[in-house]
C-alpha cells in the first residue's frame, strides 16, 4: 500500500514537472513583430520600455544604414500575402505612404494621434507620425559662423567649388529630399540644381551617417544629411576649437524638410490587439520625449515648430519619388 501511494505521488510530481518545464519553454503568449528603420540604439530601449509596461514581447527587425526604409519596404511587399510583421515604424514618411497606398497597412485611428498636426498623419488613418527629424547641411566650424551656407542652393552656386557630399538618392531620407525639391521646383529647376551640384564635384556616399562622418573628419567641407547623423558624428571632429554643426537650410526661403517617423499596423496581422497597443505607444508623447532626449529628433509633431518647415504634400512627394530619384541619379 505504501509503495502504491509513493509511486502515485512520484508519478504526479513527474507529470506536474513536465507541464511546468514545458510551460517555461513556450514562447510568450503575447508577441508582436516590429519592422523599423529607426536606428537600433534608439529603437531598442523604447521597445524595452513598452515590454515592461505591457508584458507584450516585441521582436525587433531592423535594417542596414545603406538600405534603411528601402530594404524593409521591399520585405513587407514580398510578404504581403503572408505577413510576418505586425507593426511598422519608419524613420521617414515617404515609403510609409507608398506602402499604405499599396494596401499594406490597415486603418487605425490611434488614441495617441489626437494632437498630431494633420500634415503628419494619413486622412485615412493608415499611418501617423511622431517626432520630427530634419534635413540639414553639415559643416565644421565655430557655432554661428557667417561662413556657413544658409541654403542648399549655396552649395550649387556657380563658380563655388566646395568639397561636397550627399548620400545616394536611393538611401534613407535622401530620396524623399530629392523628390520634395522636384515637387516644389518642377523638373527643369530641380534638374538644373543637381547638374550644378555635379559641376561642383559632389560625391555620392553610401548613407547619411557616412556623409556626416566625412564632414566631421574633414574629408569634405559640407554635406546634405540628417540632424541625428550629425549628432552621432560629432565624436569624429579633430579640432577641439571647432564642432560639427547641423544647419537648418532655407529658413528665409523654401524652408527645411521635416521628416516624421511614421507608424502603421500591418494589414493581415494576427495580433491586432497587441499591435494596436504598440502603435499607441510609439505614437505617444512619452516616446516623442525620449526621441528628443536622445537628439534623434529636433521638433514635435504637436504644436508649432521652431524651424520653418518646407511646405509640401507628403503624399504627392511620395508618389513622384521613384521618378525623381531616377532623374537625380542619372544627373549626379
Amino acid at each position: 500500500m505504501k509503495c502504491s501511494v509513493i509511486t502515485d505521488f512520484i508519478f504526479a510530481i513527474s507529470v506536474f514537472s513536465i507541464f511546468l518545464f514545458a510551460g517555461c519553454d513556450r514562447a510568450p503568449s503575447h508577441e508582436v513583430v516590429l519592422y523599423t528603420s529607426v536606428d537600433e540604439p534608439i529603437a531598442s530601449p523604447i521597445v524595452r520600455d513598452f515590454e515592461k509596461q505591457t508584458g507584450i514581447h516585441v521582436r525587433l527587425v531592423t535594417d542596414t544604414e545603406a538600405s534603411k526604409s528601402v530594404g524593409l519596404a521591399e520585405r513587407l511587399r514580398a510578404e504581403k500575402s503572408n505577413p510576418q510583421a505586425d507593426v511598422w515604424w519608419g524613420n521617414e514618411p515617404f515609403y510609409t505612404i507608398q506602402l499604405g497606398e499599396e494596401g499594406l497597412f490597415q486603418p487605425y485611428e490611434s488614441q495617441s494621434s489626437a494632437q498630431i498636426n494633420p500634415m503628419y498623419q494619413d486622412p485615412q488613418h493608415r499611418w501617423a507620425g511622431n517626432g520630427l527629424r530634419m534635413r540639414v547641411i553639415a559643416a565644421v566650424g565655430v557655432e554661428g559662423s557667417n561662413e556657413f551656407p544658409t541654403s542648399i542652393e549655396d552649395l550649387a552656386a556657380p563658380g563655388s567649388k566646395f568639397r561636397l557630399a550627399m548620400a545616394t538618392p536611393t538611401a534613407g531620407t535622401t530620396g524623399g529630399h530629392v523628390a520634395a525639391l522636384y515637387f516644389l521646383w518642377g523638373n527643369d529647376r530641380a534638374d538644373a540644381f543637381f547638374r550644378a551640384l555635379r559641376a561642383n564635384g559632389i560625391k555620392l556616399l553610401g548613407g547619411n551617417s557616412n556623409v556626416a562622418e566625412a564632414v566631421a573628419r574633414g574629408t569634405i567641407d559640407f554635406g546634405l544629411t540628417d540632424n541625428d547623423d550629425v549628432n552621432e558624428a560629432k565624436q569624429f571632429v579633430i579640432d577641439p576649437n571647432h564642432s560639427l554643426q547641423a544647419i537648418a537650410p532655407d529658413q528665409t526661403g523654401i524652408g527645411t524638410l521635416m521628416i516624421p517617423t511614421t507608424v502603421g499596423i500591418v494589414a493581415g496581422t494576427q495580433h491586432l490587439d497587441d499591435a494596436k497597443q504598440l502603435a499607441d505607444f510609439l505614437l505617444s508623447m512619452q516616446v516623442e520625449k525620449k526621441l528628443l532626449e536622445r537628439k534623434f529628433i529636433v521638433e514635435s509633431v504637436r504644436g508649432n515648430p521652431n524651424v520653418k518647415p518646407m511646405q509640401i504634400d507628403y503624399s504627392a512627394v511620395a508618389k513622384m519619388m521613384p521618378q525623381a530619384i531616377r532623374r537625380a541619379t542619372a544627373i549626379l
